[in-house]
């Protein structure tokens, strides 16, 4: 049976992930053991997972863990950081996502785990280049240590995939939104959702016309263990909606449901990408990739911002 190691198992997309398994894969699915800085109250919702306490940058519990449970495969979800705070400290950017990373490595190939699945960032490594439009092909240009950091890690992987023939599969996500959402500075979808639940403003910074690739992140889910059980790897792939939403028509979404919701309008950032889609022709070549309807994601977000808004009562 594959057994799985979830670095930051228990974020936002972590959690979708392990909901991905529970509720459509009861029959072959693989083992999983969430590592998280904090085991959080919810993961009481997922009975049939592992959740164990403890940094990834702690080389000693990570080979705890390998020693233990003999893992088959590495799904890296953790991130420390955010796109807009990542230049303000880029040493820690560098100590929190980089070095942690190929320590993470280094323990793989001590203990012969050759298969590394790593969530990367679509919007970030690119950068602002033209065309919008973004080819796993193009050249990356990115605007800010977070978009650095992703491309870095990139290359040493593909550097660990040469060396040690460590297999992996490097996912480059669009913006993702929806269920199990809980940051309050990432993820404008959610984000405007519920602060329009709580009759707060959102802060815009720019004027609302940056338009970008967003995703529904039970798709997500839904794709990355199609690409695990079709065994794909050394692959470098996009993974979002193929076209772009601006943050005026997210805006124009929350007020249809919520006339009286505010916006304040702000200078823009100078690390925020203003234009991207990803082109997921090379996904659908290994997957039969399909999109749940924005108008139904949308429905199902708000109607889980509202969940949590009442149990919070």
């Amino acid at each position: 049976m594959d057994k799985i190691l979830v670095v930051g198992g228990a974020g936002f997309l972590g959690f979708n992930l392990l909901d991905y398994v529970q509720q459509h894969m009861r029959e072959g699915a693989p083992e999983l053991v969430v590592l998280t800085q904090k085991i959080p109250e919810t993961s009481i919702h997922f009975p049939d997972v592992l959740f164990v306490e403890g940094d990834y940058s702690d080389v000693k519990t990570l080979n705890h863990l390998f020693e233990t449970h003999r893992f088959t495969h590495v799904f890296h979800f953790a991130s420390s950081i955010i796109p807009a705070l990542s230049t303000q400290n880029i040493q820690r950017d560098v100590e929190t996502n980089l070095l942690p990373t190929i320590g993470l490595m280094e323990v793989m190939k001590q203990h012969e785990c050759s298969n590394l699945l790593y969530l990367s960032s679509g919007g970030a490594v690119y950068g602002n280049e033209l065309p919008t439009h973004k080819k796993e092909s193009q050249a990356c240009q990115p605007i800010s240590s977070y978009g650095i950091i992703k491309l870095a890690v990139e290359h040493y992987i593909r550097l660990y995939a040469n060396l040690y023939q460590i297999d992996y599969l490097i996912l480059r996500l669009s913006n993702p939104f929806g269920l199990h959402h809980r940051s309050a500075t990432q993820g404008v979808m959610n984000i405007a959702i519920r602060k329009a639940l709580c009759g707060e403003s959102l802060v815009v910074w720019g004027d609302g016309s940056q338009a970008k690739d967003y995703l529904f992140a039970e798709d997500i889910s839904r794709a990355i263990m199609d690409l695990f059980k079709a065994r794909v790897s050394n692959q470098t792939l996009n993974i979002g909606s193929g076209q772009t939403m601006s943050l005026l028509e997210i805006i124009a979404l929350v007020k249809n449901r919520l006339p009286h919701f505010q916006v304040e309008f702000m200078e823009a950032m100078p690390t925020d990408v203003q234009q991207v889609s990803l082109d997921i022709t090379a996904l659908r070549k290994h997957i039969p990739f399909e999109l749940t309807p924005i108008a139904e994601a949308f429905e199902k977000t708000f109607a889980y911002e509202q969940a949590v808004l009442a149990s919070e009562d």
